[in-house]
């Protein structure tokens, strides 16, 4: 599926319906932690109650933002690396996105991993689905379980692809999967 309209439209058209509430245990702490990496890499996790989740892999470079009356993060920008997401809804933040310097994927409660060179960025969806736009096309596609992208600057179209399983399990081996 390929589109060409403004990032917050289509987000709010295509994925009406796919929002599922949670039940608001990060909301009720307010507050996000960095936990050991429980699979025996370096590193830490983002842990925010049981509504998101943040695994990097080694060396990733991310930055959390927030929007004001969110007690969750409301995305991360990557600017360099890997990083293994699971976002499930709350009732007051239905969506999450990374931010990356050529692509978006946002998200409203799902489990997909992103990987980010200075040339690339690729997104691989593990469950449910992620629309991920080139900024530079300011084309999106959705991708569901097995599917995924790449991403370059100097991108013509953008294909959405079903990953072979040496794909995905190099991709996911970086984070302990």
């Amino acid at each position: 599926m390929r589109n060409t309209v403004s990032a917050r439209v289509w987000f709010a058209a295509v994925l009406v319906g796919f929002l599922a509430v949670g039940n608001g245990a990060a909301e009720a702490a307010g507050a996000c932690k960095l936990v050991p990496n429980d699979r025996g890499l370096p590193g830490k996790i983002l842990v925010c109650g049981e509504n998101l989740t943040i695994r990097p892999a080694q060396g990733a470079r991310y930055k959390l933002f927030y929007e004001k009356g969110r007690p969750l993060p409301a995305g991360a920008r990557l600017d360099n690396g890997a990083l293994l997401i699971e976002f499930h809804p709350t009732a007051t933040q239905g969506d999450f996105e990374i931010l990356t310097p050529i692509a978006i994927a946002a998200v409203r409660g799902t489990k997909w991993a992103m990987d980010v060179t200075k040339a690339r960025t690729s997104t691989l969806v593990l469950a449910g689905a992620v629309a991920v736009t080139s900024r530079p096309l300011n084309e999106y596609v959705i991708l569901t379980a097995g599917q995924g992208v790449d991403i370059s600057a100097g991108d013509t179209a953008l294909v959405q692809k079903q990953w072979g399983q040496a794909r995905v399990r190099e991709l996911l081996s970086r984070f302990g999967e």
